[in-house]
């Protein structure tokens, strides 16, 4: 700008130095010696914008004359200058950006800080390890397929860098059935997305001219010990979705342990297997996402069951009185007293009870009584029991000295209708329902949700939880919602390999 004024200025001086030369100046004359300086005697009528006005002298006389504003005149420099400093600032946003993308996506990892080396139960029951299972469907292929599958396993194998375990079967429909064992949870993603594209390439090898559609693919990963014929099932239903797609020829379902128990679970009761002591407890860590300290350890419980395994309780066959309810937490109390007095623990350990442990008087006098031995233990308590029972909970909290450090609202579905104020005891956090959590990465709506449960919460600065945590894309998404902390089988791999590298 201060460029553009100077060459005005040295323009008005060159053109008072013509004028001083010529003799006889008349409005035709002057008119012509203007024209090249953006100048004229009269401002121009209906004009946009006001022109300025500039006063020369000529011989003993002075001229008022007109221009165009120096913004106007030199407009396309303005706009190329803009232009300029807007892509640089883009450039700049764009930077730190990535930047911001790249430090959330990094795995949390526990060797920034050197801690005593952390027994089985601290670590949890999550494997390192997962094993994939697939079916091929090509109708091209099906009359052929007995003759090509040992070539097809050889081609896949050799496309799979990181296994070595990998075995091809041809089924009654003629479609092939991959089994892929033992992938590192670190390759996990990186081999699922490339195993889709690797199947067709493979079988575009056996025939080069069929098209991506004509290969139709289902997918399902799975943890050892997971019911086969439940992983035979999804794969199938994965299978059934891609061949109903017109656009995708792959889609996968991954194997989660509801399925099956939710089949077969029912049949065990949970206060009979405790009482028969087929049940461990353990620690599941849960992280900060920001710092990736753990903040405190959820203590879980599993029951032994003959077909499927260690299972959740929660999809076990209910027990049928309160007094067999209660008698699953002094079970898990006992149990817990036990770990406590032999665990280096590094943070609060928290315990969710039973919702009949909340009416059973002498239950809670136990539970009062392990809380003031052990100071670093939180209760839990379900949201949609609070929200019910308001009145117990409250007076229960209130009497209970032991419980003043605060509560963990758990198991939050839907915003309960309680003023956290009026609560008796702070509440320390919220967790989130693993349901919220299973699809956050694609479910708009339930991002809403939790965006909404987030900004609640904030005026009272309760961290929100997410729990069941189990993909790197789960947790991006939970990072930019502004969820604190997360617990889940996605950690406890990470938790896993830290602590086995310090042993």
């Amino acid at each position: 700008m201060y460029a553009l004024h100077m060459q005005r200025q040295a323009d008005i001086h060159q053109l008072s130095h013509q004028l001083d030369r010529v003799t006889d100046v008349d409005d035709a004359l002057l008119t012509t010696l203007l024209e090249p300086y953006g100048f004229f005697l009269e401002p121009p009528q209906h004009a946009y914008v006001d022109p300025v006005s500039v006063v020369i002298s000529i011989g003993n006389e002075h001229q008022e004359i007109f221009g165009s504003p120096l913004w106007l005149s030199k407009s396309h420099w303005f706009i190329i200058g803009n232009a300029l400093l807007a892509y640089m600032c883009w450039q700049v946003v764009n930077l730190l950006r990535r930047k911001r993308i790249s430090q959330k996506s990094k795995v949390p990892s526990l060797e920034k800080t050197e801690q005593a080396p952390m027994s089985a139960s601290i670590l949890g029951l999550n494997h390192l390890y997962q094993s994939v299972f697939a079916i091929a469907h090509c109708t091209k292929l099906r009359v052929a397929a007995n003759g090509v599958a040992s070539l097809l396993e050889a081609l896949l194998q050799e496309s799979l860098s990181y296994q070595q375990q990998l075995s091809v079967k041809v089924l009654n429909t003629g479609s092939f059935a991959i089994t892929i064992h033992d992938i590192h949870y670190q390759h996990l993603e990186k081999q699922l997305e490339a195993l889709s594209d690797t199947i067709l390439q493979s079988c575009r090898a056996l025939l080069p001219e069929l098209r991506a559609g004509e290969v139709k693919v289902g997918i399902c990963n799975y943890r050892s010990g997971a019911d086969q014929a439940i992983v035979y099932q999804l794969t199938q239903s994965a299978l059934a979705l891609a061949k109903q797609s017109k656009d995708k020829h792959c889609y996968r379902i991954p194997f989660s342990h509801n399925h099956s128990m939710l089949l077969a679970a029912k049949s065990c009761s949970l206060s009979e297997s405790v009482q028969k002591d087929h049940f461990i407890c353990f620690f599941q860590p849960v992280f900060d996402l920001h710092s990736e300290q753990i903040l405190h350890h959820e203590t879980l419980l599993r029951v032994r069951h003959q077909q499927l395994g260690l299972i959740s309780p929660e999809y076990l066959e209910e027990p049928q009185t309160r007094k067999a309810e209660s008698s699953v937490d002094s079970a898990v109390l006992a149990r817990l007293d036990k770990m406590l007095a032999t665990e280096v623990q590094q943070g609060d350990v928290s315990i969710n009870l039973q919702q009949s442990s909340w009416f059973d008087g002498e239950f809670w006098q136990r539970l009062e009584l392990f809380l003031e031995q052990h100071r670093n233990v939180l209760i839990e308590c379900k949201a949609e029991l609070l929200e019910q029972h308001q009145y117990i909970v409250r007076r229960r909290l209130r009497r209970t000295k032991a419980c003043q450090r605060g509560i963990i609202i758990d198991q939050l579905r839907t915003w309960p209708n309680v003023d956290l104020d009026k609560l008796a005891v702070p509440v320390q956090a919220i967790k989130l329902a693993p349901e919220l959590i299973a699809h956050i990465e694609v479910d708009k709506n339930v991002q809403k949700r939790v965006l909404a449960y987030v900004a609640k919460v904030q005026q009272h600065n309760i961290p929100i939880i997410a729990v069941g945590v189990e993909r790197q894309q789960q947790v991006l998404v939970l990072q930019q919602l502004g969820v604190r902390a997360a617990q889940g089988a996605y950690f406890s791999g990470a938790l896993q390999l830290s602590t086995f590298k310090s042993l």
